[in-house]
């Protein structure tokens, strides 16, 4: 490594050799991309030629391309960089000059050491030259060298991927007591009640047009008008969308301009520009960041909606390093349209829901939302990983899911809505619970009927009588429905059971039973 040394050397610190090895081991694999990305970003490199095949690896991984020099030739050309960095034989022999590419790791370490030297030798030598000069307040230049010291400090350490969880636990404050669990702090339904976790990942998922945005908006004018910040990242709507909602449910331009962050991503971030937006959102200090899209998000990283995998690579990209900075992150998912067989997931793999270290809240329509119309939604608790939420909760009739709250949007027109989170009331008059039923029992019945008219379809094209497997094989849907329906066809005698071989039950029409007799 070329040092400052005696003092008397104005090159600042780097390693050229270093961060060869880091490239080569990059062009040579993907486990050392992985583990790259994971230390060192672009500008941490002293010759900007390696920062920009940095850069274009990084890009090429995010969008999917396969890396080798070749390829990343090919997209350097494509640039009109490949000049300036050396040329295609230059990636060659960066490959050609790497001992291992399992020692990539090791030689990001040294390309970061040396980047958080120069950083604090800038920051010196800028302090001295000011101090020499006489120029500026004494204390001013001191607390500027303070400021930057430890900004350089900070953005190495979080590079440094010290909190693994690989070690052993402090048990001290679980063992004598000392200990709290965390309480759901952020938000809070009209009688005080909090709706997240602060420093935990929550969410919110449930259909199309249920209210998830507004649960998230009323959430985040609670804490902007307990003077917090709030940081929205929208994958869905957009500037005018979220920031009308806010000020239709009463929020000040004042309050949104001080303490609203709102974030619309357009492209694809290389891993770098997202631990830079962290480290961003960590400034703020906020109490809630919502991220308002989880579909929109994964696609837009290139990640794979349904592989668990990929779920849980998201999480370790963006949903926990945002629940690092100490804020409750809130995602918003979408559900499955089957109401039968969602559960309590949303749409893709079940580690959406696994993931989850906070609550994690599934939301019903009851009333849709809209001008001059009041809008209601069920909000009920599907995980609840710290349980200090759920014990605020009822459990609710046939829902395995206990109620939390109602959200009710009441519009007044164009200017104005008002918005509440209700605590959920016990009673056996409520009629948004009544008309749920209702809708759900209206809906099985058609379906019911629909299934009898294929069971007497199946049973007049067979030439002899079926057994109930025999039914079942041949009806398209669910079995349990299926067989409810020819249990309802034989009860009113559409249907006629006898018994068979081996004390199966054969099902025929009457006439032609009647035909064959």
């Amino acid at each position: 490594m070329t040092d400052v040394g005696d003092g008397l050397s104005r090159v600042p610190p780097h390693d050229v050799e270093a961060e060869q090895a880091v490239l080569g081991g990059m062009l040579l694999s993907e486990q050392a991309i992985k583990a790259v990305i994971e230390i060192i970003e672009g500008p941490d490199f002293y010759r900007p030629a390696h920062e920009t095949i940095f850069r274009v690896i990084t890009t090429m991984t995010v969008q999917g391309t396969p890396i080798d020099p070749i390829t990343v030739a090919a997209e350097l050309t494509e640039r009109g960089e490949i000049a300036r960095v050396g040329g295609a034989s230059y990636l060659h022999n960066l490959v050609d000059q790497t001992p291992t590419a399992a020692n990539a790791e090791y030689y990001a370490e040294i390309v970061r050491k040396a980047a958080t030297r120069r950083k604090v030798l800038e920051a010196v030598e800028s302090a001295a030259h000011l101090a020499r000069s006489g120029d500026g307040d004494l204390d001013a230049i001191l607390d500027a060298l303070r400021e930057q010291i430890t900004t350089a400090a900070e953005a190495s350490s979080l590079r440094q991927r010290s909190d693994t969880g690989w070690e052993f636990s402090d048990l001290s404050a679980v063992l004598n007591g000392s200990h709290k669990p965390v309480t759901p702090v952020v938000g809070a339904r009209d009688d005080g009640h909090g709706l997240f976790y602060p420093g935990h990942v929550n969410g919110v998922q449930g259909e199309s047009e249920a209210g998830k945005s507004w649960v998230a908006l009323i959430t985040a004018l609670i804490e902007i008008n307990r003077g917090n910040h709030v940081v929205y990242i929208d994958f869905e709507d957009s500037e005018a969308g979220v920031v009308g909602r806010l000020l239709l449910i009463g929020a000040l331009p004042r309050d949104l301009q001080e303490r609203f962050h709102y974030v619309r991503p357009h492209i694809t971030p290389a891993p770098g520009d997202l631990r830079a937006f962290v480290c961003r959102v960590a400034e703020v200090q906020p109490t809630l960041v919502v991220v308002d899209g989880v579909t929109e998000a994964m696609s837009m990283l290139g990640l794979e909606l349904k592989d668990n995998t990929e779920i849980a690579k998201f999480r370790r990209m963006l949903l926990r390093p945002l629940a690092d900075t100490g804020a409750a992150v809130v995602s918003l998912d979408h559900v499955v349209k089957n109401s039968e067989s969602r559960g309590r997931y949303a749409l893709g793999g079940v580690h959406k829901l696994n993931g989850v270290d906070g609550v994690q809240y599934m939301l019903e329509a009851v009333h849709p939302f809209g001008i001059n119309a009041e809008g209601r939604s069920r909000l009920r608790v599907a995980k609840d990983r710290p349980a200090q939420v759920r014990k605020h909760a009822l459990p609710s009739g046939k829902n395995p899911l206990h109620w939390f709250a109602d959200v009710v949007v009441k519009s007044e027109g164009e200017t104005f809505a008002d918005a509440h989170i209700y605590p959920p009331i016990e009673r056996t008059d409520d009629t948004a619970e009544i008309a749920a039923e209702r809708e759900k029992d209206a809906k099985s019945e058609v379906e019911f009927v629909r299934r009898k008219g294929k069971i007497l379809a199946v049973l007049e094209k067979a030439g002899s009588p079926l057994t109930t497997n025999g039914i079942t094989s041949r009806v398209p849907g669910r079995t349990p429905v299926t067989r409810a329906a020819l249990g309802r066809l034989v009860d009113s005698g559409e249907v006629v059971a006898e018994p068979g071989p081996k004390r199966a039950m054969m099902h025929s029409l009457p006439d032609k039973r009647q035909a064959k007799a």
